[in-house]
């Protein structure tokens, strides 16, 4: 053989090695780059994958390598994947880079979906990333072609779950996925090297490719999502409830100006969407999430508007928003109904901002064919039932109307045709007080018949929210201004193609009548109201409650039942032990089983070989390095390197092993059992060498299995 074929020999496995590593480290690449399902539209993913990509040639390049050297170059390719998703999204170093490692998941977690572009989550994602980079390339070029594919297998899980409203990925990531997965199996030829072997590589290949698509077929139903179980921090709001404070807004003297915007046309702006009512009070939502920028999601074809807004005396830590707002130039957090805009810092006056929004509107011939939103059932506070005179007062007024919209029109005409508006009346929007407004007197202030339509609504199974906001009024520099005798409230339900829909249930014009008697039961002030459970969100104000109702004490009751995160956590632990416990007995099973088959053979040849086959499985499974050409006291030379002069022990059953095979007179039953003492004495010793935890953890490994000789 020449001095070419011969070099090109040599640099084979060098080659094989490099295309494992490639190969590893484009199934990374391909989960990287279905990260842009877990963020907005500004997410820059090619920051990521370039970083993983490097981060795995590093490790290439210093495969061989001593272990110092290549864990520095791991921490330094994780560090820099972690800084180019930062520097990718603005961030700054080293802030957002700690707040990356230690609470960017987190981040994406407390956030809504699509997650914001922050510098930290972002930074976290990429973190996992060049973790997954390095060490698929480290497993790849160490010959672990099956286990290096399970840290990008793990990166999928975690985008998965990640992702979860996000829908399946698409198919040519599948396959561009699949087909890496092969390549790494077919460069490092697992197939070739026992039954066992192949056996596993197929395994490992069916379980690459399947993986994906089970997991795309998860995603296109109800999976699974970490941010149903996230504790939110308790919902900032003001002291008062707003809908109490909006007679306290129009009471000032002199008048106010709350805020004024650049728009030239008159507008009703909202502050906050209170989405909850428990008894008390309207309140508002209690899963405010971190939203970045984008705030909303187009429902009309027209093209945004965009307004600046300056606050004045607005003392709310909310910030005003018009139309279906889509964006805004701060960093906010929503809740689920995109009812109100939180800003991280608290406004004040000279506070300036920007919205995009669209103007919507729909005729009553168009609301009638669409059905309502959903979530109906989440208006009313856990815990908490409506009265039966409401419930029946709202079956009363919706008889007879065929879809959502007439229902929800019908209330708010009988509210306005049957009750009269008085100024003059209490405040204060508990169930005491409009029961008694629905059932007996018929007439009351505005917020009464808001917080009224609201309950009815609720009641009827429409998705409502009452609205607290200002309307504004044109100012002469051509903009527009709300000043706080403007605060108002209004309902709005929730039609799908058409957002939130305002109706209007309070008279045009106050009362100049006696009040009615009212044809229902009186519901007298001073009964106690069925409790709620407790909110993250402060109880209603004393101002919403009237003076004569006598203070109820609050009879908390507390589930002491598992919370559904507790329950998973348990069942993932038992799922767990079960696994383990369970691969434990197979290995285990495995190799007595083989065990036995080699020592109770019927030729002495057989047995004696099978003793020393034995034996080279213990070396095996410590990390031996084996060549199926090596003769029998080869193998035992290549133990020595490992388990040292205990690999002595184990020559009398080589030569035994290979007496069975070359001598002409083979093994008799003597030369048998001599070798299965050797490889007892062997077993011991190495044993006590390797001590427990090491001996233990070669018992289960399953290189043997895959390497071992065969019988």
């Amino acid at each position: 053989m020449g001095a070419p074929q011969q070099n090109a020999r040599r640099q084979e496995p060098v080659r094989q090695r490099w295309m494992v590593a490639v190969a590893a480290a484009a199934t990374v690449a391909v989960v990287a780059q279905q990260t842009t399902r877990i963020f907005a539209d500004d997410y820059r993913s090619f920051a990521v994958v370039l970083a993983g990509l490097c981060a795995g040639a590093l490790m290439t390049l210093v495969a061989r390598a001593a272990w110092p050297i290549r864990v520095v170059v791991a921490l330094v390719s994780v560090a820099g994947c972690g800084v180019a998703g930062v520097l990718a999204h603005d961030g700054t170093l080293p802030d957002d880079l700690v707040d990356a490692i230690t609470s960017g998941v987190n981040q994406v977690v407390a956030a809504v979906w699509p997650s914001p572009t922050l510098p930290a989550s972002t930074g976290a994602i990429a973190l996992a990333v060049g973790i997954a980079s390095v060490v698929a390339v480290e497993l790849a070029v160490r010959g672990a072609a099956a286990a290096a594919l399970l840290p990008s297998l793990g990166l999928i899980g975690l985008v998965a779950l990640l992702s979860a409203p996000a829908g399946p990925p698409p198919m040519w990531s599948i396959s561009a996925y699949a087909v890496a997965a092969l390549l790494v199996f077919r460069w490092q030829h697992v197939g070739g090297r026992s039954r066992v072997g192949a056996t596993w590589a197929a395994a490992i290949v069916a379980v690459s490719a399947a993986l994906p698509l089970l997991l795309g077929g998860i995603a296109a139903g109800d999976r699974y999502d970490p941010r149903d179980e996230v504790e939110l921090p308790s919902a900032a709001q003001d002291a008062l409830s707003p809908l109490a404070r909006v007679e306290e807004w129009r009471l000032r003297t002199p008048q106010e100006v709350m805020f004024t915007a650049d728009l030239p046309t008159p507008d009703r702006w909202r502050l906050v969407g209170l989405t909850r009512y428990d008894g008390r009070a309207w309140l508002p939502a209690d899963d405010y999430r971190r939203a970045g920028n984008d705030v909303g999601e187009p429902i009309t074809d027209t093209a945004p508007r965009r307004t600046d807004v300056i606050i004045g005396s607005l003392d709310s830590l909310w910030l005003p928003t018009v139309g279906n707002t889509l964006t805004v130039s701060a960093d906010v957090r929503i809740d689920g109904r995109r009812s109100g805009l939180l800003p991280l810092v608290e406004p004040i006056t000279g506070t300036a901002y920007s919205l995009d929004f669209e103007t919507t509107g729909a005729l009553p011939a168009q609301l009638t064919a669409a059905p309502a939103g959903e979530g109906a059932g989440a208006v009313l506070a856990p815990g908490y039932e409506l009265p039966t005179s409401v419930l029946e007062l709202a079956t009363t007024i919706t008889a007879g109307t065929r879809t959502d919209f007439e229902r929800a029109q019908a209330i708010a005409v009988y509210l306005r045709d049957q009750y009269a508006l008085d100024p003059d009346t209490p405040s204060g929007h508990s169930m005491a007080i409009l029961e008694l407004f629905l059932d007996r007197t018929r007439r009351g202030r505005d917020e009464q018949f808001v917080a009224a339509y609201g309950v009815l609504a609720a009641a009827a199974g429409l998705p409502v929210r009452i609205a607290v906001g200002f309307d504004t009024v044109a100012t002469s520099d051509g903009g527009t201004q709300a000043v706080s005798s403007a605060a108002t409230a209004w309902p709005e339900v929730q039609f799908e193609g058409f957002g939130w829909v305002r109706f209007d249930p309070v008279p045009e014009t106050e009362a100049d009548v006696p009040p009615a008697a009212g044809e229902g039961a009186v519901a007298p002030v001073d009964d106690a109201i069925t409790p709620p459970p407790p909110t993250t969100v402060p109880s209603a104000p004393e101002t919403t409650v009237p003076e004569d109702e006598a203070e109820t004490t609050l009879d908390v009751t507390i589930d002491d039942g598992l919370s559904p995160v507790v329950v998973r956590t348990i069942a993932g632990g038992i799922g767990l032990v079960v696994l383990l416990i369970a691969y434990v007995v197979v290995v285990l099973g495995l190799k007595r089983r083989r065990r036995h088959r080699r020592r109770a053979q019927q030729l002495a040849a057989r047995r004696a070989r099978g003793a020393f086959s034995s034996g080279v499985d213990v070396l095996i499974d410590a990390g031996v390095r084996t060549r199926r050409s090596s003769t029998d006291r080869e193998l035992v030379g290549a133990g020595a390197r490992t388990v040292g002069d205990a690999a002595g022990l184990l020559t009398p059953a080589a030569d035994a092993a290979t007496a069975a095979v070359f001598d002409p007179r083979g093994a008799d039953d003597i030369d048998a059992d001599v070798a299965w003492e050797a490889v007892e004495r062997f077993e011991d010793q190495v044993a006590a060498q390797l001590g427990t935890v090491r001996w233990w953890r070669s018992k289960l490994s399953l290189r043997s299995l895959r390497r071992g000789l065969p019988d």
